[in-house]
């Protein structure tokens, strides 16, 4: 049954187009709070209104929650890897079982990262339960972040999902690494569609650091969105969901047709923006 799944999706061909002109502006709108997370302190995260910081020592996990009234939610930005204790978590590449989840093939995640979101996740879930309350019950709920940091915002968006099920929830990430296996991909897929969009910029070799293994390993989820060439637009970024021999996040047309598996320049510049270029001021 899983390999017939995988068959079928690696049976879908289609010619990749370009995201329009909304989808674009919005990869950018969130990678600002991403960025925005690597500064010392953000009083304004991406111009608006900060709620929150959170953080754990042990596992050096850190990010704020920021409101927004004029698009009406929340944001749960997570600061990506910075340091040699970033690192022994990003290494912990043991795939454990994601709970929560039954079944006969459960989802397993990358052991460093899940550890490290359930170090804040009370912090977050209590947060975000106190905001939404009178005015704001009603607004939506994105997580976004850079690096580990979006692996960190796509665990996450289950928690946000399956919480506080009538508030709408997003992810955006960007240049995340491979973060669990064939059936956390099925799983994210089937549970959030096109609300998780995982951005690559070009050659970015951190979405491939940690190795693809389909049947015993780390699978991308979808939907990845490229940006493929310079200047960045959204003539030259598109969404890489159903293009090519696709199993599931992994794309043969998109960033999975580049040779990169490093860190290199590409992870630190996305759309024009420096990931240390900040957005903290009203």
């Amino acid at each position: 049954m899983l390999f017939a799944r995988v068959l079928a999706l690696a049976s879908l061909t289609a010619a990749a187009v370009a995201v329009d002109q909304a989808t674009y502006d919005s990869l950018v709108h969130y990678f600002k709070y991403a960025a925005s997370t690597y500064a010392t302190a953000c009083a304004y995260p991406n111009g608006q209104t900060l709620v929150s910081t959170f953080s754990d020592k042990k596992t050096d996990t850190q990010g704020f929650i920021s409101r927004d009234d004029v698009r009406q939610e929340f944001v749960i930005a997570f600061r990506g890897s910075t340091n040699l204790k970033d690192a022994k978590q990003f290494n912990e590449t043991e795939l454990v079982d994601y709970p929560g989840v039954s079944g006969d093939h459960p989802p397993r995640v990358h052991k460093g990262f899940i550890n490290a979101y359930n170090s804040v996740k009370p912090t977050i879930v209590n947060t975000i339960t106190s905001a939404l309350v009178g005015q704001h019950a009603h607004y939506a709920l994105v997580a976004v972040g850079h690096d580990s940091g979006g692996a960190l915002a796509v665990l996450t968006g289950p928690t946000l999902r399956n919480t506080f099920i009538d508030n709408r929830s997003q992810v955006y990430t960007y240049g995340q690494p491979r973060t669990g296996d064939l059936q956390f991909a099925f799983f994210i897929d089937e549970l959030m569609g096109f609300s998780v969009h995982r951005a690559v910029n070009k050659k970015d070799g951190i979405p491939k650091i940690i190795p693809l293994d389909v049947e015993n390993g780390y699978v991308h989820h979808p939907a990845e969105y490229w940006t493929g060439a310079d200047p960045p637009s959204a003539a030259t970024t598109v969404g890489c969901r159903e293009f090519g021999e696709a199993v599931v996040g992994e794309d043969e047309l998109c960033s999975l047709s580049v040779n990169t598996h490093l860190p290199n320049a590409d992870h630190y510049v996305y759309y024009g923006i420096p990931v240390t270029q900040s957005f903290c001021t009203p």
